[in-house]
């Protein structure tokens, strides 16, 4: 059990990590825990040796229930602190959580260990390829939840990160599994003294390493000559600071709401903006679906110099369902384009088979009413005064999307030049979450080679350059408090920021070939099960 709370905890603290007692203030910023990520799975390796098939898979688990408890305890404060949900019902539906991400970590160790006792293959030699089809599985399955994939925890190493360039997060994930794996052989030559030393293992994971490295250096200095030469739009990212639980009665308070958001909006176009990005149902009052220009007074102005992308709610009363929405607005609030969120929140905003699941489980979205998703990726156009009307495209991903790599990567093939996340993460609280979707959204970036723009309700906000890396950065603007009603008058001050981002239309090779080696490898993996099955089959029948 040590050895699998060690693998876990390890895991865990190579994220990003804020707690209420520090105020959401990230703590070990600079990143000195993220190598633990290339040590965290060496000691469950260690203790999945020799164990038969389903003990190999439940140790496995047990390790990714550690890990998931450690890298995502905040989803118990969605379902509480803002989602109303009594603590006793609250932490078991978390573990349902933890144990549904926690089974693609026992499924790795398992197809790991099966393929050594019925192929006779190294562990160690398959265990990177069995990781990335664990995570592209987690990707997928039951809807998809791949918060966490260790490929992530890389971020903030600037050359080895750009390995997400070639083959996404599950590369970085897979290249992070090979470090695991060689430390592995190499406990097994040093301390259990059962092989020799292992110098092929030790060699090959050091030139991954120095490689990945090399490459991203390579990277680098190419990418930054491209950005500084390429066309700029002044972008504006607005952050209202409206607590949760303001905001889950925010047509109560909507004037309130348009008093954070307008004077920065103002502001930024007084400044030269040419587009000003509201986060994701930023909007304090639903518009029906039929709506295409924003109603008289809507805004502080009737016109601006900006284009306009608001994050709102859409709602046919009906039906009673609703739409997560974006509007590209023109400067005389003409509703040029409209985006509806792709990828929804299961029990956020929509229950899974709701049919039927609620009759088993007492539970109901987090977000009141039923909430449909867009069928369309929609790339936005809108003219760029600075330089002199050429057009620029905007991909928007509204909070959820951009975990998916699919999406933004099916936005660049589409043409898109700038990823826009429009996102609320008021809802983790003083967590580390927002540090963490940052990095996430940082690693769009890379693999897409295309900046970003994200604004959030209570922060992040910011620009991401095209090489993952942040700036103009907003703290978070969350209220500490333990009451059920926030006071509005206590919540922090509006926060926007403006820069000049790069139009940029290249592809990367993730762009043009997607995840295909994470599907590579997924195949090696059910192909060697397949064959060790049908292998014992043989034996038996002889």
């Amino acid at each position: 059990m040590g050895l699998l709370a060690l693998s876990g905890l390890a895991g865990a603290a190579a994220f990003p990590l804020a707690f209420g007692f520090t105020d959401g203030k990230e703590i070990f910023a600079g990143g000195l825990l993220e190598p633990l990520a290339f040590v965290c799975l060496a000691p469950a390796l260690i203790a999945t040796e020799g164990l038969s098939g389903w003990k190999t898979f439940w140790t496995g688990t047990l390790a990714g229930m550690v890990f998931f408890t450690g890298a995502f305890w905040w989803v118990n404060v969605a379902m509480t602190t803002f989602g109303g949900m009594p603590q006793f019902l609250s932490i078991p539906c978390l573990e349902l959580l933890v144990g549904w991400c926690a089974i693609h970590w026992g499924l790795a160790f398992f197809v790991t260990r099966f393929l050594e006792a019925r192929l006779g293959w190294s562990a160690s030699a398959v265990f990177a390829p069995t990781w990335m089809a664990s995570e592209l599985m987690r990707n997928y399955f039951c809807s998809g939840f791949p918060w966490a994939n260790l490929g992530y925890s890389q971020m903030r190493n600037l050359w080895l990160s750009q390995v997400g360039s070639l083959f996404g997060v599950y590369g970085v994930a897979g290249l992070v599994a090979l470090v695991n794996a060689a430390l592995y052989e190499v406990w097994r030559w040093r301390v259990q003294k059962v092989r020799p030393m292992p110098a092929r293992w030790m060699a090959g994971a050091g030139a991954a390493l120095v490689l990945g490295h090399v490459y991203g250096a390579i990277r680098v200095a190419a990418l930054d000559r491209e950005i500084e030469a390429a066309p700029k739009v002044q972008v504006a990212v607005v952050q209202g600071n409206i607590d949760q639980k303001l905001k889950n009665s925010q047509g109560a308070h909507w004037q309130m709401v348009l008093d954070a958001y307008n004077p920065p909006t103002v502001a930024a176009d007084a400044s030269g903006a040419d587009l000003i990005v509201w986060p994701e149902a930023a909007y304090p009052r639903s518009f029906p679906m039929w709506m295409r220009a924003m109603p008289p007074n809507a805004l502080a102005k009737p016109q601006y110099s900006a284009n306009l992308l608001l994050g709102v709610d859409r709602w046919d009363s009906g039906s009673r369902t609703g739409e997560n929405s974006a509007f590209l607005l023109d400067p005389q609030l003409r509703v040029t384009s409209l985006y509806t969120k792709h990828h929804l929140v299961p029990f956020g905003e929509y229950v899974p088979l709701k049919k039927y699941l609620p009759s088993w489980i007492p539970i109901d979205n987090l977000v009141p009413g039923e909430f449909h998703p867009g069928e369309d990726l929609v790339t936005m156009r809108f003219p760029v005064k600075s330089l002199g009307g050429r057009e620029a495209s905007v991909a928007p991903e509204i909070c959820y999307d951009a975990i998916f790599p699919e999406i933004s990567r099916a936005y660049a093939n589409q043409g898109a030049e700038i990823l826009v996340n429009l996102t609320n993460d008021a809802w983790y609280g003083l967590s580390g979450a927002p540090y963490q979707f940052l990095r996430i959204v940082a690693m769009r970036a890379v693999e897409t080679g295309r900046p970003v723009a994200r604004a959030a309700n209570t922060g992040i906000s910011g620009f991401i350059d095209p090489l993952g890396r942040v700036h103009e950065a907003t703290p978070l603007g969350i209220v500490k408090s333990d009451f059920n009603v926030v006071d509005a008058r206590l919540r922090h001050p509006s926060e926007w920021r403006m820069a000049a981002v790069p139009i940029m239309s290249g592809r990367t090779p993730y762009v043009v070939l997607g995840d295909l080696p994470a599907y590579l490898a997924a195949a090696f993996a059910l192909g060697g099960v397949g064959w060790g099955w049908w292998k014992r089959r043989r034996e038996r029948k002889a």
